[in-house]
């Protein structure tokens, strides 16, 4: 038994066919936010059986119309948006294959005496000695803790390709640098099971949220 929204296939096939008939460029980060912005303003059509779906298939002409409707005006906004900025682009999976994909880090930074956030630090994460690659701008390594929102990290990377399909352990270093606090590293271990990507695939994360990291002067 499996549970699937089938709302998810046909926009994505309708948002192709629209994006190709009106001749639109869309990159893939694009195109995502377009699908993600129709999914959020239709009904969901859940099924649990190949049944279901046999069930589930008609040619409702109106449903379609309101549903390009509704494409339509999220590739206007979209649109609107720098279509190549470093920081809208969404690295994809290059080749087919297993890979490891690193859980998404998020935590906070926190004084040890006055339990403050931290307003500014680095913070490195490692895999045996080497600095992991970010997922894209937007997830750089070393991730950077702003005034703009003190205390807070979050590290998204690149998953890594393996020729295993076995489950491995993983550990991450955590080194923090910041002004007039000393250096501080921790070690976090991960069970992982490596997921199948074909080309093109965007990466799926999950999110663990780290204890709060506590920095002496």
């Amino acid at each position: 038994m499996y549970l699937v929204n089938l709302m998810e296939q046909k926009i994505s096939k309708l948002v192709d066919i629209f994006l190709t008939e009106k001749n639109i460029p869309a990159n893939a980060s694009m195109r995502m936010d377009i699908i993600a912005y129709t999914l959020n303003r239709v009904q969901p059509q859940y099924v649990t059986s190949a049944r279901g779906v046999l069930h589930s298939y008609d040619d409702d002409t109106d449903k379609n119309n309101e549903i390009l409707a509704i494409i339509s005006k999220a590739s206007e906004i979209i649109r609107r948006r720098k279509e190549t900025t470093a920081l809208e682009s969404v690295p994809l999976i290059d080749t087919a294959g297993y890979y490891i994909t690193y859980p998404s880090i998020m935590g906070n930074i926190c004084s040890s005496t006055k339990f403050e956030k931290i307003e500014e630090a680095l913070v490195y994460a490692y895999h045996n000695g080497t600095l992991l690659q970010g997922y894209g701008a937007n997830f750089p390594n070393a991730a950077i803790v702003s005034k703009n929102v003190p205390g807070k990290f979050m590290f998204c990377f690149m998953p890594t390709k393996t020729e295993s399909k076995d489950s491995v352990e993983i550990k991450l270093d955590i080194i923090i640098e910041a002004k007039n606090y000393k250096k501080h590293q921790t070690t976090l271990s991960f069970n992982l099971e490596p997921s199948f990507y074909n080309a093109g695939d965007m990466p799926l994360f999950q999110v663990e949220e780290v204890d709060d990291i506590l920095l002496e002067n």
